[in-house]
């Protein structure tokens, strides 16, 4: 984590030359609230005066300076998080004003929610997916009939048993449709990765079913 106070990640911009600094995209700028001055859209504070500034329209992995891509290592993102929180802890803007203390807590907001889509290995895909194809990657499923057929017996399915037998089994599918998605994003193949996405997303919701109907069934142990 290298975020600095007039920088962005990973390496991010300090003072320099027309405000700028190592790391920056000078064509990637905008004007600070406070002085006026250019400063990156990944930047938290003006290159120029230190001012925090308001989270820009950034991609999550843009956001905690990471690389776009679904292998991530989980260690990483917790470690790139952990980083950004600190610099935004609440208690470092207490003696500063309510624009710059609203600001901390949006970038913060900002980070927050970029660290809970690249943690999750769906919303991650269907992040990627988002920037390789826009609205394109949003096209309804194709027809899965493994899946029809897994989510009439959990409608069917009358005690514990046969519930952890179906959420097991989904658990196990969900694994293999990673290690898929893996495979697909690197070939750069989107529409396999599509594919894959729309069943993961089914089988985490039947997985998720099969737990809610559990408590109360036949062979619950409470």
């Amino acid at each position: 984590m290298n975020q600095r106070k007039s920088g962005g990640p990973r390496g991010g911009s300090g003072k320099g030359a027309n405000g700028g600094g190592p790391g920056m995209v000078m064509g990637d700028m905008v004007s600070c609230w406070l002085c006026s001055n250019p400063v990156s859209t990944r930047a938290l504070f003006c290159h120029t005066c230190g001012t925090i500034q308001p989270p820009r329209v950034l991609d999550p992995f843009t956001r905690l300076g990471l690389p776009i891509r679904f292998d991530l290592d989980p260690a990483a993102v917790e470690r790139q998080f952990a980083g950004f929180q600190r610099t935004l802890s609440p208690e470092r803007f207490e003696s500063k004003g309510p624009r710059e203390k609203s600001n901390a807590r949006a970038q913060l907001d900002a980070f927050r929610h970029a660290h809970d889509t690249l943690r999750d290995p769906i919303r991650r895909a269907r992040h990627l997916l988002d920037i390789a194809h826009g609205a394109a990657a949003r096209r309804a499923p194709l027809a899965d009939p493994e899946l029809d057929a897994l989510e009439a017996e959990l409608a069917a399915a009358g005690d514990t048993v046969e519930l952890d037998r179906l959420a097991n089994h989904a658990t196990r599918e969900m694994e293999r449709c990673i290690h898929d998605l893996s495979a697909a994003f690197r070939a750069n193949d989107f529409d396999t990765a599509t594919r894959v996405v729309h069943r993961l997303e089914r089988l985490e919701a039947l997985a998720g079913a099969a737990r809610e109907r559990r408590p109360g069934l036949r062979g619950d142990a409470s």
